[in-house]
């Protein structure tokens, strides 16, 4: 498989990382090994301090650098290696759930697309239903209600309009149909 590679010189970097990371990480492990060495002998002589345990102190750093510089180095490898053990069960996991999930998923879909197609509507239990607003309280009714159910006003239009003749509410301010004030 070929990688197209933003920056030509990439491979020569990660190369270089790539043995220097482990050079640097190994001299700091000697570094320590030597100090700790020296420093755990030192018990045993009664001698004096021990003589190498800076070297502990110039190690442990070392061994910190190496360790960065082969991340750097091997950060792609490590990255395609669990990218292609974790893809390939995550798209299994995600064609589970879904196999197991169809029905539901459709059912739900149904119902929401009966609740929308019934709402716009203005239907209740799929059939068309017409409804008439009380002028005073908003109310809904039934289209064949004279009286609103929740006020008790009555929902009948009574009032003509001087200009047109249109019938409106009792207490339209305006003319339904043609806009203008209805006098007083």
């Amino acid at each position: 498989m070929t990688h197209r590679k933003l920056d030509p010189r990439h491979s020569a970097k990660r190369d270089f990382l790539r043995v220097v990371g482990p050079l640097v990480f190994g001299l700091g492990l000697v570094f320590t090994i030597i100090g700790l060495v020296s420093f755990f002998s030192a018990f045993g002589n009664f001698g004096g301090p021990p003589k190498y345990f800076w070297c502990a102190f110039i190690g442990i750093p070392l061994m910190g650098l190496g360790g960065a510089l082969c991340k750097f180095a091997f950060l792609g490898a490590v990255g395609r290696y669990v990218a292609g053990e974790t893809a390939p069960v995550a798209r299994d996991t995600f064609n589970y759930v879904a196999d197991g999930t169809k029905e539901g998923i459709r059912d739900v879909a149904g119902a929401i697309g009966q609740g929308l197609s019934a709402g716009m509507a203005g239907t209740a239990g799929g059939e068309r239903r017409v409804v008439l607003r009380c002028h005073k309280c908003n109310h809904s009714n039934d289209a064949d209600a004279r009286f609103c159910d929740q006020c008790g006003a009555p929902l009948e239009k009574t009032r003509h309009c001087p200009n047109c003749g249109e019938l409106n509410d009792p207490d339209a301010r305006f003319c339904d149909n043609c806009g203008r004030p209805m006098s007083s």
